[in-house]
């Protein structure tokens, strides 16, 4: 049995603004290094086999710190399917902007697993991707620990999938920047070993080791 550990990518100047940003191709902010820095060191001496990360900057730049804290030398595989969803219609605004210009496709894309909007990327699109990826990772990576870095609503909808939960029932947790879960799988049965770990929790710990 091994562990599968998500990692959702550090924080962006979108991120510390509120805005959504989808497929929007942003970087990691100072604060999001920091971040990234910091959760790696749980990852530390984790015999780590492989690191999968989406495409996308914020996220391969999450990876390489990653990759450079654990001293991992190994490839890092970038899958589209781990990209995070499209949702072009209200990329840029807040969350108050969305409501105001596009409550009702915001409502029906939250709330319906294959929802039908024009600019939004399906819910059930993500996680069926996503899943895809995980299934395939839990037959070539038996019993070895993999790291897959993603993003919050592609993360979200994988660990909603594994629980049972479906929309709107996948927003009864969240996942921060820079914040680590664990799946395990065995016998065919993937399970979550615990969620959004961040390096605000437990402070004492991280900032011990100092920000660099």
């Amino acid at each position: 049995m091994g562990n599968i550990y998500l990692l959702r990518h550090g924080s962006t100047e979108w991120n510390e603004k509120q805005l959504w940003q989808g497929v929007v191709d942003t970087e990691l902010s100072e604060k999001g290094y920091v971040q990234v820095r910091k959760i790696a060191s749980l990852l530390k001496n984790k015999s780590i086999s492989r690191i999968f990360s989406s495409p996308m900057k914020r996220a391969m730049q999450s990876a390489k710190i990653v990759a450079e804290e654990i001293g991992y030398s190994g490839e890092i595989i970038q899958d589209e399917r781990l990209r995070e969803c499209e949702i072009k219609l209200w990329n840029g605004k807040n969350f108050n902007q969305v409501l105001s210009d596009h409550y009702s496709e915001f409502n029906e894309w939250k709330t319906n697993l294959f929802s039908n909007v024009d600019g939004a990327e399906s819910l059930g699109s993500v996680q069926d991707r996503m899943f895809e990826f995980l299934s395939e990772i839990i037959v070539h990576y038996a019993n070895e620990n993999v790291i897959i870095v993603s993003h919050a609503i592609a993360l979200r909808m994988l660990v909603a999938k594994v629980l049972g939960l479906v929309p709107p029932m996948h927003l009864t947790f969240g996942l921060d920047n820079a914040s680590l879960s664990c799946l395990w799988a065995k016998d065919g049965t993937v399970r979550v070993k615990f969620l959004n770990i961040t390096s605000d929790d437990f402070p004492e710990i991280f900032d011990k080791k100092g920000d660099n």
